[in-house]
């Protein structure tokens, strides 16, 4: 171990810096690169390793609604709808941005939307609005 006490940062600048003003011009261009290269892979790592560290989104969690036993029908029916109007708001707002991007995209949406009605009515395919009762406001 007594070999490290000889070991000097400053003295091993100096003799690099030394060095490189005895050689050849040759020789200072590869010395620079041998030191960028491998400098520059592990700013990468470094970079890198900061890059993408969050944690991952956790699972999706549902709850359910628990009722009583003693629902009314009409309590049943309401809360139904009351879920059906959620469903079709969803599917509404996915229809309105369906539309957005197809024209966007330099489509015709209501010309889509002919030629799918066209291809269900050519299979005999009806589709069939729900009666919803009255007084229902989604």
């Amino acid at each position: 171990m007594s070999f490290i006490k000889d070991v000097s940062i400053v003295g091993g600048f100096r003799d690099l810096v030394g060095f490189l003003r005895q050689s050849p011009k040759e020789r200072v261009i590869p010395a620079i690169l041998a030191l960028l290269i491998p400098s520059v892979i592990v700013f990468i790592f470094i970079i890198d390793s900061k890059i993408n560290t969050a944690a991952p989104e956790g699972p999706k969690v549902l709850y359910f609604e628990s009722w009583s036993l003693d629902r009314t029908d009409e309590e049943i029916l309401a809360d139904r709808w009351a879920i059906q109007c959620q469903k079709d708001k969803f599917a509404e707002e996915r229809k309105e941005s369906m539309r957005k991007l197809a024209r966007l995209s330099g489509m015709d949406p209501d010309e889509i939307e002919r030629e799918a009605a066209a291809r269900l009515a050519a299979r005999g395919e009806v589709v069939e609005e729900v009666e919803r009762p009255e007084g229902l406001r989604c």
